[in-house]
């Protein structure tokens, strides 16, 4: 179980994910495919409850075609 900095972290950054793929235009559909994972992986992150893998963040990355860093939702 996550402690109570990861969890504001994880929420933080689901916050940040959504935000990016409103501001492309794209659907969690669209988004999922883009970036090849599972649509319910899509609403676990963008809610906070999950926790990416590396994998996952730099396929996210990609389809938002964005940097790492940019996924940080302590920058910007």
């Amino acid at each position: 179980m996550a402690n109570n900095r990861d969890d504001k972290v994880l929420k933080a950054f689901g916050k940040k994910l959504k935000k990016l793929r409103k501001e492309r235009k794209l659907s969690t559909r669209e988004f999922a495919d883009t970036a090849e994972i599972a649509l319910s992986q899509v609403w676990v992150l963008e809610t906070g409850r999950g926790n990416p893998s590396l994998t996952t963040l730099l396929a996210i990355a990609k389809a938002l075609n964005v940097s790492l860093n940019d996924l940080d939702p302590n920058l910007g």
